[in-house]
């Protein structure tokens, strides 16, 4: 019997080395087939304006970052077609969305003081608050193909998003560098434990205003966070103060004019209450990016996707492709769809829209152990 059982222990030895040699072989071909996001797809003084088609997915020498994407989701073929840009329609979508800003507050306008302004105030809330669409893309440098253009757009959006713009693309181009990396990522939303407290907190936005506005006082004062040298260059941080001054000094000479024409009661409707009642909305959707999704530099497990009706889409810019964007940030966003046509079975996506996204976020937030439902978390940069 002890021989007969000695003979089967050892039996079951060669089935355990054949195990371990093809975990280790899957292992080291997921390493050599996943490779980090290329500092230069995410430098926006070389991107913004032109076509990076040109450049390769790998660049000799650059500084990486942490995010990863595997090798091969794209070929280089497919990548030189999704890379091209155009003025014609980033300017479609860009005077599109003004427009609808400008009717919606001509509504507005004719419409008050009678109750129907509160329905056409809501509809411009949600239509002033995608305006982080057009300010995400020019921040990239990738909404049009003219460097011009692209800051003329991106200066203008953050003027009416109140946003200081260079400080938002620095730190934005922080978040797709550590994308999901606790410590690192300087917008990552509600990082695990979360709870539902902690989500209504962020979404109600409050602390974004706060944080923004302050911000903006401060670095017009010539007052930098020392941590903003993480994300911002060096020789880029004079900026942070001249973009801050600039914003106070148009802001002041906004705020004089209709005091003295006596219109400040239509900047108020037609902007401010607009711009900061639909914030939360914008919360809303960063949350459906990430929230749930694993908290590590695996841009295939880290980001989601959240398919919604065409019109949601355009308004938003295609960003609801995001999970595409984070892996491919130099592709403009008019192709994303395209991009998604291509990796769809590789990503993490939502098929039931916003609402039905939402719910099971909520649903899994819910489920947080008790004992993590009191504690503080940090609150995301931007």
């Amino acid at each position: 019997m002890g021989a007969a059982r000695m003979r089967q222990d050892f039996s079951s030895i060669p089935h355990l080395v054949i195990v371990l040699t093809v975990r280790r072989v899957m292992n080291e071909s997921i390493e050599i087939n996943s490779q980090l996001i290329d500092e230069a797809e995410l430098d926006p003084d070389r991107s913004v304006g032109g076509d990076f088609a040109g450049q390769s997915e790998k660049s000799e020498g650059a500084r990486k970052v942490e995010s990863r994407r595997p090798a091969g989701l794209l070929t280089e073929q497919q990548l030189k077609e999704f890379s091209q840009r155009s003025d014609a329609i980033a300017l479609v979508y860009f005077l599109a969305h003004y427009c609808l800003i400008g009717l919606s507050g001509w509504l507005i306008w004719i419409v008050f003081p009678t109750l129907w302004c509160v329905p056409v105030l809501l509809v411009q809330a949600f239509v002033i608050g995608f305006l982080f669409s057009p300010l995400h893309e020019c921040s990239h440098g990738t909404a049009f193909r003219s460097r011009w253009l692209n800051e003329s757009v991106l200066w203008i959006t953050a003027l009416v998003y109140v946003v200081p713009p260079y400080f938002f693309r620095y730190f934005h181009l922080g978040h797709h560098r550590y994308t999901q990396v606790p410590g690192k990522d300087p917008s990552l939303v509600l990082p695990e434990p979360a709870s539902l407290k902690q989500y209504l907190w962020y979404c109600a936005a409050l602390w974004f205003w706060w944080r923004n506005l302050s911000w903006i006082v401060r670095h017009a004062a010539g007052r930098i966070d020392p941590a903003t040298s993480t994300y911002v260059p060096k020789a880029r941080l004079h900026l942070m103060v001249l973009e801050a001054r600039v914003m106070l000094a148009l802001y002041g000479v906004l705020a004089l004019v209709v005091i003295l024409t006596g219109y400040g009661w239509a900047l108020l409707l037609c902007w401010l209450l607009p711009r900061f009642l639909g914030e939360p909305v914008q919360r809303v959707l960063r949350v459906a990016e990430h929230v749930g999704c694993e908290e590590s530099p695996d841009l295939l497990k880290n980001t989601r996707t959240t398919l919604s009706n065409r019109w949601l889409h355009l308004i938003a810019w295609q960003m609801p492709y995001h999970a595409e964007h984070h892996l491919y940030p130099n592709v403009p966003f008019f192709r994303l769809s395209a991009v998604h046509r291509v990796i769809a079975e590789r990503v993490i996506v939502e098929s039931d829209g916003y609402l039905q996204g939402q719910r099971r976020i909520i649903r899994w937030l819910r489920e947080t152990p008790a004992d993590h439902q009191g504690r503080s978390f940090e609150t995301p940069v931007l």
